[in-house]
């Protein structure tokens, strides 16, 4: 009997599920280690020309005091989330993109979701970019040199750190900020942090800069 059902062209669609399946074998990290998961996207990221410095909850343990944390955060600045996408592929990750862009408060945060780590492990790992052109390139810029489980990585300065969490949304992050302020003490430099925090509510009008700044330093 001839069947005159249309002929479906399924090349492209396998030479992409190969190319994927490649990419899960080369995975070797265990995804439910945010360090292991840091360090990896960390150095995709430097490999492929792509300035990245460790933020959120691991950034905390550095200057601060450590909370538990599960993904891994970057500060990244004018690269597109398909360029970072490319280079995590090309290091071997595999992921799904869950959200682009998407405003938070003074921030953009890029989400992808890494996938095919050892025994079926996942996570993920959040870009974050200031809606401020100028500081997202700043915070790039003083970036401090640190180390992770002896691998040099950029880590955001203490007080982008601080400025950052202020244009994050969640009250733990203004916890957090406080938190780096109160540990650092005369070390860190409030001077910086007013500096940018006055430019930055310019910039950012929608976001309540000052608002939250002052309500971080109440607590």
């Amino acid at each position: 009997m001839r069947c005159d059902a249309p002929r479906w062209n399924l090349r492209p669609w396998a030479d992409n599920y190969l190319r994927n399946a490649a990419n899960a074998k080369a995975m070797t990290i265990d995804l439910n280690d945010p360090v292991a998961v840091l360090l990896a996207a960390f150095q995709a990221l430097e490999q492929a020309g792509i300035g990245a410095a460790a933020y959120g909850g691991l950034a905390l343990a550095v200057y601060g005091e450590p909370r538990e944390t599960k993904d891994a955060d970057l500060a990244v600045a004018g690269v597109s989330t398909a360029q970072c996408e490319a280079a995590l592929r090309a290091a071997g990750f595999d992921m799904i993109l869950a959200f682009d862009r998407m405003r938070f408060g003074g921030q953009f945060v890029s989400r992808l979701t890494l996938i095919g780590g050892e025994a079926g492990s996942l996570n993920t790992a959040d870009l974050v970019e200031p809606r401020s052109s100028r500081y997202a390139h700043e915070v790039l810029a003083r970036s401090l040199t640190g180390s992770l489980r002896q691998v040099p990585l950029q880590v955001v300065s203490p007080e982008d750190f601080v400025v950052m969490k202020v244009l994050a949304t969640r009250e733990r992050d203004l916890e957090d900020a406080v938190t780096v302020v109160r540990s650092l003490a005369s070390r860190i430099d409030m001077e910086l942090i007013e500096h940018e925090l006055k430019a930055l509510a310019i910039e950012i009008p929608d976001h309540d800069v000052m608002g939250r700044w002052q309500r971080a330093r109440t607590k």
